[in-house]
């Protein structure tokens, strides 16, 4: 199982796209930058199912508009001084600190195939430039 996300334009440090997990029927808007070092680099990631955790509604730059708020871990695969990256909900104002923002209203599709992965699973995340 594998998730993409696809960089399809850029405007003022954001690089706006598309996540898919096809195996899971998902495709949602998706954002990363300008905050921070950045956009997420252009690699291959592991999503491991434990690295699923729900964050406080307090802090809302990890929900969505009906109050879900969670972050999933990503490992990069390469050599990295870069921490704390993840694909989350986009909430409070668009764009992130170098994360993937998911901007669905309602993520919880996003959430829960995340927590259908066995404790041991991870899934791979591939981060492309098609701009």
């Amino acid at each position: 199982m594998s998730i993409k996300f696809e960089i399809t334009s850029r405007e003022n440090g954001l690089a706006f796209g598309y996540l898919t997990w096809l195996e899971k029927g998902l495709r949602s808007g998706a954002v990363s930058g300008p905050y921070g070092k950045r956009e997420l680099p252009h690699y291959l990631y592991h999503a491991p199912r434990s690295g699923l955790v729900d964050k406080l509604s307090s802090n809302s730059a990890y929900c969505d508009s009906l109050n879900k708020c969670w972050f999933q871990y990503l490992d990069p695969q390469f050599s990295s001084d870069r921490t704390d990256l993840g694909i989350h909900p986009d909430g409070n104002k668009s764009g992130t600190l170098g994360c993937i923002g998911i901007v669905d209203a309602d993520t919880s599709a996003w959430y829960n195939a995340f927590k259908a992965l066995g404790t041991e699973e991870h899934t791979v995340v591939e981060v492309i430039d098609n701009t």
